[in-house]
């Protein structure tokens, strides 16, 4: 049997390697987490749908066919045909570790080049249940996402679940938008 959708939206998961990506996506699917580390190699696909309210106030279903983009710089050369007809992205960096923070102008940049235009991006601070082992502040991401002009800002942990389906609804939101 076949679930009912009112739109269908492919979006990416981008950042660089060992952001959490991977394990963001399994609890989205799963509301599980994986202790295990598995290098994505090019991309994984998932689908789910989730219910968000349309410009009109009306609730609508997007089913998100969710692709996880490997991080790592040695598929930078594979990764960018995966991006052909995203509506959305969100892009994670890991609390503890700045050069993941670093990196994230180059997902923008790379994102806009590979489509030709800007897409609505959602920016994940990931890990935040690490609090003693963390750089990035939470005022030096929402300061990123105004100057960057992205669609929002969430710190989430794959591990306890903490804002993962919101991160997913809203930017399903904004691509319908």
């Amino acid at each position: 049997m076949s679930e009912s959708f009112d739109y269908m939206r492919k979006v990416c998961m981008i950042g660089a390697g060992g952001s959490g990506k991977t394990a963001i996506v399994n609890r989205f699917l799963t509301q599980k987490f994986s202790e295990q580390y598995i290098v994505t190699i090019g991309s994984q696909f998932a689908v789910k749908t989730v219910s968000v309210q349309s410009h009109t106030g009306t609730e609508v279903r997007v089913k998100l066919l969710v692709w996880d983009l490997a991080g790592q710089e040695r598929f930078d050369f594979i990764r960018t045909s995966y991006y052909k007809g995203s509506k959305g992205a969100l892009l994670v960096f890991d609390v503890t570790r700045k050069s993941t923070w670093k990196e994230l102008p180059k997902w923008i940049a790379e994102t806009e080049s590979a489509l030709g235009t800007r897409i609505p991006i959602v920016l994940l601070a990931n890990k935040v249940d690490l609090e003693e082992e963390r750089v990035i502040s939470k005022e030096m991401g929402l300061k990123f996402v105004e100057d960057n002009n992205l669609n929002g800002y969430l710190e989430t942990s794959a591990l306890t679940g903490d804002n993962i389906d919101d991160a997913f609804k809203i930017l399903a939101q904004a691509t319908i938008l």
